[in-house]
């Protein structure tokens, strides 16, 4: 049994629509739900034509973010998990946010991809519901994205994250619960069935036995359908003939329904038409767990040897042909230089001793690409593939680590880090080329050399006799003095 500072353990969804928070108690390996919180925010709807968020949005998103951290604040920082979904990946100033963001919250927020959004989605329903081992189909529709996974048990078959949301297609066809346009419903809908089609024969080959819904927008409609009955279901035909009467009336009847929720109601009814029809649906279980309670599960798994990312890095060295015990090899020094010099200070909130060991595990990725040039094509799948359990940010300091473990060190393609950052990042990357330096022989014994360290300035002591036995190793030795100084680090070896 994993051993925590606290039993208490939080997720922050930071969604397109609405923003959401998680608290639960982890005890006897149950969870226990303790507090929830939901604000709708509508980041969505703040983002202007020019890419950024607007300062009403912003204004809105602050204000449920220094609230929700009153409630934060006994629970340990590394047990609180806060994710941006699918606006925050495309806002062109949500950097800037993002630091007023974590101010006010207290923690480091990651942005994910849609990858990973449907990963966790499909993570939060999978503990919590019975297993009936079918296959099922999983749909959760957001502000701005909604994510579609089939999957077993825990096991994912397929994971996509289309651009279809409830929010961005109210602000893009003008839909109004009001004012209801049959022409501007049948307009979202062919939208919406067009994005679909890019995934529709994929899933359809898959197959599914049992559907299920997992967002706030499929529970509303669940509700508006069943308002007498069960409103554990949305059946097809029930859905028609509420859509034909709402556009017979030409307004959306929601008695009961929170404004905000029923200004997306339109949206939300013409996404799932179009998903019931091109997926041939009969029918939608609505389930309550969705990404934050797969965030629980994924924090939770991270204290444990279920670490997702573990898994991941195995996958990829496996897939690329990685020379793994080379890679242990690298990582092994790399790792016991480090541990020397190691201030326990983070990146953004990103572990430097997991992304070290990682990225050193990971230096080789490109190299069944091109020899020459596969610190290069290293980087690009690494900043670019869908990593399961990675934030963008933890694959983007790991991409830089490949990128730069050998040849030139161009501190100008460090833009996107901020100084304090950059401070952070360059020991990982020095530990990381002398051990790759080290081994550039690829002989498998170990190399601990000891490392010691005074503000930017390094001395390596190695066994004297194995240095003069390793010219090659000298001279490289002599040329990485030169190469680290372009990032102010002053190293010396002896």
């Amino acid at each position: 049994m994993p051993q925590f500072e606290s039993p208490y353990f939080a997720a922050i969804d930071l969604g397109s629509n609405s923003f959401h928070m998680l608290i639960v108690r982890f005890t006897d390996a149950r969870i226990e739900i303790i507090d929830r919180e939901k604000q709708m925010v509508q980041i969505a709807r703040g983002l202007r034509n020019t890419g950024n968020l607007d300062n009403e949005s912003q204004t809105r998103a602050i204000e449920c973010l220094n609230r929700f951290a009153e409630r934060l604040r006994d629970i340990p920082k590394a047990q609180i998990r806060a994710v941006g979904t699918k606006t925050l990946r495309s806002s062109r100033n949500s950097k800037e946010f993002l630091k007023a963001a974590e101010n006010a919250l207290g923690i480091p927020i990651q942005i994910i991809s849609g990858y990973e959004e449907a990963r966790l989605v499909y993570t939060g329903l999978s503990h919590t519901i019975v297993d009936d081992e079918q296959q099922r189909l999983v749909i959760d529709i957001g502000g701005a994205s909604t994510e579609f996974i089939i999957g077993r048990a825990y096991e994912t078959f397929c994971m996509e994250s289309l651009s279809i949301g409830c929010v961005t297609y109210t602000e893009s066809f003008k839909l109004d619960p009001d004012n209801l346009s049959r022409t501007a419903m049948h307009q979202a809908y062919l939208s919406a069935c067009g994005k679909l089609e890019q995934i529709r024969r994929t899933y359809l080959q898959q197959g599914w036995k049992i559907a299920y819904g997992t967002s706030g927008t499929i529970r509303a409609v669940a509700e508006l359908l069943n308002a007498d009955e069960n409103s554990g279901v949305i059946t097809r035909k029930a859905l028609d003939r509420y859509i034909e009467t709402a556009l017979s009336a030409g307004a959306i009847n929601a008695p009961g329904v929170a404004k905000l929720r029923r200004n997306v109601l339109p949206a939300g009814l013409a996404l799932l038409q179009a998903i019931f029809d091109q997926f041939k649906i009969d029918k939608i279980h609505v389930a309550d767990a969705t990404l934050k309670e797969g965030l629980i599960y994924d924090s939770i798994g991270r204290f444990s040897n279920h670490d997702t990312r573990v898994l991941t890095v195995s996958q990829l060295q496996e897939k690329y042909r990685i020379d793994t015990p080379q890679a242990d090899t690298v990582t092994e020094t790399a790792l016991h230089l480090w541990e020397q010099i190691d201030s326990k200070r983070l990146i953004n909130g990103v572990s430097r001793t997991k992304i070290l060991g990682w990225a050193a595990k990971l230096h080789e990725t490109g190299i069944s690409i091109s020899h020459n040039s596969y610190h290069m094509h290293g980087y690009y799948i690494l900043r670019h593939s869908d990593l399961a359990g990675f934030s963008r940010y933890e694959q983007y300091i790991m991409a830089n680590l490949v990128r730069f473990h050998r040849k030139k060190i161009l501190p100008e393609r460090f833009v996107d880090m901020d100084k304090e950052a950059l401070r952070a990042f360059t020991p990982v990357l020095l530990c990381l080329r002398i051990a790759i330096l080290l081994h550039r022989r690829r002989e498998l014994n170990s190399i601990l050399p000891i490392f010691t360290r005074a503000k930017h300035r390094y001395e390596l002591t190695l066994d004297k006799e194995w240095l003069n036995n390793h010219p090659l190793t000298r001279a490289s030795l002599q040329q990485e003095i030169q190469q680290v100084s372009k990032i102010g680090l002053e190293l010396t070896f002896q």
